[in-house]
């Protein structure tokens, strides 16, 4: 009994492959928004859905819960939360201010879940922001 206990969990354990990508990256400028994409796939691994979660102490039917944050380390901030429902494939854009010192920041993209232990991921990823646009003069 145990060892099929065992081998559903295993079976039903969420793999998912996370891509991202900042838009515009090149063109970032202090004080506007920053958009990063980001794309989720589920591997069902022969299912065809996702179903409950394999909780049998929790006390009634638990479906998965999966969140997006951005934050940055260095200052403690969060600057965009997000959360996804994922059966197979997602895409997700996130929003969030550029600082308004020009520079290369580093931020942090989390993809956790709220059902299992050891399926979050993390990701660094390093925007260079520009001066902000000069302001056009009507004189």
């Amino acid at each position: 009994m145990q060892m099929m206990d065992i081998a559903r969990f295993c079976n039903r354990f969420p793999n998912i492959d996370l891509t991202y990508d900042v838009l515009d990256s090149e063109i970032v400028r202090a004080g506007e928004d920053i958009s990063l994409k980001v794309s989720l796939e589920r591997d069902l691994q022969g299912r065809t859905e996702v179903g409950a979660v394999d909780a049998p102490r929790y006390p009634k039917s638990k479906e998965e819960g999966w969140w997006l944050v951005v934050g940055d380390t260095k200052t403690n901030q969060l600057l965009a939360i997000k959360r996804v429902t994922l059966q197979r494939k997602s895409r997700v854009k996130l929003d969030f201010t550029a600082p308004t010192e020009p520079g290369k920041k580093t931020y942090t993209l989390y993809f956790m879940c709220d059902s299992y232990l050891g399926c979050d991921q993390e990701y660094t990823f390093t925007v260079d922001v520009k001066e902000a646009a000069a302001l056009e003069d009507d004189n």
